[in-house]
């Protein structure tokens, strides 16, 4: 039984040791140039509270949803979202929050909404400003990889309320593993 068990676990070990294969296999890396992209004029026509706003949805709370209909009978598509209140948003460009909120000599701005980089026509790009949770601005200073290879540019992060972020920002971190008392 033991000359059993030491064989299994020989066998076992040699099997688990066995399996190298390097990171380059399991890691998928793709370049954006080299992704193919639909044609301007494919791309859906969005419809807010039956005005035609463009080929870009603005980012607000989706718990304004009342209705969203899919009209599959356009050559383009064309989707429709209907508010639980019309009017009631505040959309801004990201060139907008940024002349409002952010103070900076910058002349380049990098742009992250929600942990996420935007690319393309920054003007198409809009966010009702009450579904603005916060604003965090960075600088090229802030980054050792970026530091003197860039002069002059911000990153502006832009965290909406959405339920994750809601959650997040709720939450409290403690650092640290003992107790001190006193001031």
């Amino acid at each position: 039984m033991k000359l059993l068990f030491l064989l299994s676990f020989c066998l076992l070990a040699i099997n688990a040791v066995g399996q190298s294969s390097p990171v380059s296999e399991n890691v998928n890396v793709v370049y954006e140039k080299d992704v193919k992209k639909l044609p301007a004029g494919i791309q859906p026509h969005y419809f807010l509270d039956s005005v035609a706003i463009g080929s870009w949805l603005p980012l607000f709370s989706k718990e304004e949803i009342k209705e969203v209909k899919v009209n599959t009978e356009s050559k383009i598509g064309e989707v429709y979202v209907m508010t639980k209140n019309p009017g009631g948003f505040n959309f801004m460009t990201l060139e907008e929050i940024k002349n409002k909120y952010v103070k900076s000599p910058a002349p380049a701005t990098l742009y992250m909404v929600d942990n996420d980089l935007i690319k393309g026509n920054m003007a198409n790009f809009k966010i009702d400003e009450h579904y603005i949770l916060s604003i965090n601005v960075l600088s090229e200073s802030d980054f050792g990889s970026l530091k003197g290879s860039i002069k002059d540019m911000d990153i502006i992060r832009i965290t909406t309320k959405s339920e994750e972020n809601l959650e997040r920002a709720g939450q409290v971190y403690i650092r640290g593993t003992e107790l001190q008392a006193g001031l």
